[in-house]
């Protein structure tokens, strides 16, 4: 084995170098098939490289370089998130004051409200009922055949009455009578086109006799026949035929019961037909309970097949149907001391109580004014254009938002949160904008 090389000598200036420094000599191991092992080393007169890292430079300017990624990431994350949760939500809490009801109005058929009448539209519906009942035993009699008639004034604007008895009278020559006096409105225009009055009446036959009971017919009115003008302005046409017509032997049912089947007829009609109207009361509209007129036509007793007498009752119902922006202004101007014609809602419309005062007389003379008793609490809660408010919020900073708030004289408070926070005016795009209105609460004093 050799031995190492050392070398003592140390170069000028007593600098040692990289190549000053010993490499030791490299093995190598043979083997042969008897195994036995030689080890020969070898002296490497070319010394190693020592690798010495450099300082600053490269390493930092890398680590610099990831930093400045990362944050233009971060940032890129920020902006996205800040369009994504971007918005603005304004929560209100509108003005209201609790109302005691108690009065007596007027509501009329308008198209606006005043301090005086309360407008309705009518919504009429007809039905009937009928029951048969069985025959306590049979008799003679002899019976006038009715039906019920629609009256036209196509004469005048005025209106006009007919007095009890008056004669309508078919092209055959059958004459039949009203009972009662009626007024028959007079014509008016619609969309430039003339539209006669008119108004039904019950009218029975001039004699009794099963002959009178006819079909649907026009009528003329004989009384009319020295003015040829007016006999042609004034006619009539069947709503119903003409029945009950008989002389001779009857099944009999005694009028008590007749009476009783009647009042049970009627009232079983007068429901239906008001939960009929109540549900064709379309939104933003109000029909009070109550609120309506209901006529009945007692149509005449009739045989049937099997024997029994058939009755029948034959109703009109007239609801009145308010419009809710208008009836809770109409309210408000009447329970309220300090209202401007604000736009406003009622609350709790189920809570008042409606009588029906002129029941008896509406519609007579052609008068469809409705007097009535309203009574009972609620609460009068002014309303919001959220569609207005967003547009007057739409890129506003937030400090301006105080003047805005303050145009609108049903808020009473407000809360706003812009997103993202650091975000100081509402967005341009009212879709990002929100508002939610508080219910009122019956803490809310009188204005």
């Amino acid at each position: 084995m050799t031995k190492k090389i050392v070398n003592d000598v140390t170069p000028p200036g007593g600098r040692r170098s990289v190549r000053d420094i010993p490499v030791p000599p490299r093995s190598y191991r043979y083997s042969d098939d008897s195994r036995d092992e030689v080890e020969i080393e070898e002296e490497n007169n070319e010394p190693d490289v020592v690798r010495i890292p450099l300082r600053g430079g490269g390493r930092r300017r890398a680590r610099w370089v990831l930093w400045g990624i990362v944050g233009v990431a971060l940032v890129g994350l920020a902006v996205a998130v800040s369009i994504a949760v971007s918005g603005a939500t304004v929560t209100v809490t509108l003005k209201s004051s609790p109302a005691i009801v108690s009065m007596v109005g007027t509501a009329t058929i308008a198209t606006t409200t005043t301090e005086v009448y309360l407008p309705y539209t009518p919504l009429v519906l007809e039905g009937n009922e009928k029951v048969s009942l069985e025959s306590e035993g049979s008799k003679k009699v002899e019976r006038k055949a009715s039906g019920t008639i629609i009256v036209y004034n196509n004469f005048s604007t005025v209106s006009q009455r007919l007095i009890k008895n008056t004669r309508f009278e078919t092209p055959d020559g059958f004459i039949y009578r009203i009972q009662e006096s009626i007024v028959v409105p007079g014509k008016t225009t619609s969309s430039g086109k003339p539209l006669p009055g008119s108004i039904e009446a019950v009218v029975y036959a001039d004699r009794a006799g099963a002959e009178y009971n006819i079909g649907l017919s026009d009528f003329t009115i004989p009384g009319f026949k020295t003015i040829s003008e007016r006999y042609a302005g004034f006619y009539a046409r069947s709503k119903t035929v003409m029945t009950g017509g008989l002389v001779g032997t009857a099944p009999f049912v005694s009028p008590e019961k007749i009476s009783a089947a009647r009042t049970a007829l009627r009232k079983a009609l007068e429901e239906k037909l008001g939960s009929e109207a109540a549900e064709k009361v379309e939104s933003g509209s109000l029909m009070l309970a109550g609120g309506y007129s209901f006529k009945s036509v007692s149509e005449p007793e009739t045989e049937t097949a099997d024997k029994k007498v058939s009755v029948s009752e034959r109703g009109t119902l007239t609801a009145f149907v308010f419009s809710r922006d208008m009836f809770a202004s109409y309210l408000a101007r009447r329970v309220l001391l300090r209202y401007d014609d604000e736009p406003v809602s009622f609350e709790k419309t189920e809570d008042l109580s409606f009588e029906f005062l002129n029941k008896a007389d509406f519609g007579k003379n052609s008068d469809s004014k409705v007097l009535f008793d309203l009574r009972g609490s609620g609460t009068v809660v002014w309303t919001l254009d959220e569609e207005r408010l967003k547009l007057d919020l739409s890129g506003k900073l937030k400090s301006e938002t105080v003047s805005v708030l303050a145009s609108y004289p049903s808020i009473e408070r407000s809360q706003i949160v812009i997103r993202p926070f650091w975000k100081k005016a509402f967005p341009d795009n009212i879709k990002k904008i929100s508002v939610v209105i508080k219910q009122a609460t019956s803490e809310a004093k009188s204005p």
